[in-house]
């Protein structure tokens, strides 16, 4: 098990390394395009978006003796602020409706249905980058606390993860998809996402 957590740390930071990498590159090229040609679209500015996706989960329910799926249909919205230069600053939050989960008691032998949601709220730290003048890839590392609420309990969790987003921007209007995982929890989940730009 050691020697996964191990592998799994090491290709996280190299992955960190290279986004560091690629938003570095990506500056320079951004004050080079800007110096050439200023009548092009601008990415600066507030964000808001709203999602609706849905979660899957690959956890074993951490130290629980109960096997539950927080995940399922998510809602949520996204709020963020992009620099001139394509660097955005964002938070988000989430509620995911869960899944019915059946399984069979290791101990006792008899079948057990629960029923979780969760709610999530995080930070974002990412980068936008251009690929014409409608249409934009970000990338960016999540941070934040994940609530899974299970039959009257709740349970708090940590999560980070990367995730990735691909939107249309039409004037005001942004539509686009998503997509996370949050590595801590072990989950990932895919969406769509719909807003506006101001």
């Amino acid at each position: 098990m050691k020697k996964l957590d191990v592998s799994a740390r090491k290709v996280a930071c190299r992955a960190v390394f290279a986004i560091g990498c690629f938003v570095s590159i990506q500056l320079v090229g951004a004050r080079s395009a800007r110096a050439e040609s200023p009548g092009k679209v601008k990415v600066e500015g507030y964000e808001l978006l709203g999602t609706l996706g849905y979660g899957f989960g690959f956890w074993d329910g951490g130290n629980s003796d109960r096997e539950v799926d927080p995940f399922g249909v998510t809602v949520g919205g996204d709020f963020g602020y992009t620099f001139p230069f394509g660097l955005r600053l964002g938070t988000d939050a989430g509620y995911a409706f869960g899944r019915r989960h059946e399984y069979t008691d290791r101990r006792t032998g008899e079948v057990v249905k629960t029923h979780a949601s969760s709610i999530t709220w995080g930070a974002s730290l990412g980068y936008d980058l251009l690929l014409s003048p409608w249409l934009k890839l970000r990338g960016a590392a999540d941070v934040g606390l994940i609530l899974v609420l299970d039959e009257g309990s709740a349970a708090p969790w940590m999560y980070f993860g990367p995730k990735v987003e691909l939107l249309w921007q039409y004037r005001g209007v942004e539509l686009g998809v998503q997509s996370r995982w949050m590595m801590w929890v072990g989950a990932v989940q895919v969406g769509v996402m719909a807003g506006t730009r101001f």
